[in-house]
């Protein structure tokens, strides 16, 4: 019963987050040192603020907590 409830189990936002950061680094969209830099990124966030960035992206734009993540995410790339 245990691993059937960990399957519908919700896996979190900075979860699908770093999964989205792998399923990049493995079809070779960015590189290990992207991937890495962007995992340090996303262990500064908290849960709150998964959850306001997650509430954004319905109201994406200047200064939102959306715009705010994506920006420093970019600063990964330069």
């Amino acid at each position: 019963m245990l691993g059937l409830s960990a399957c519908n189990s919700d896996p979190g936002n900075r979860r699908v987050a770093e999964d989205i950061v792998d399923t990049a680094l493995i079809q070779g969209q960015i590189t290990q040192e992207v991937r890495d830099c962007l995992f340090g990124k996303l262990e500064t966030y908290s849960d709150s603020d998964y959850e306001a960035i997650t509430k954004a992206a319905t109201d994406a734009g200047p200064g939102t907590a959306l715009d705010l993540f994506e920006a420093d995410l970019a600063e990964c790339s330069n």
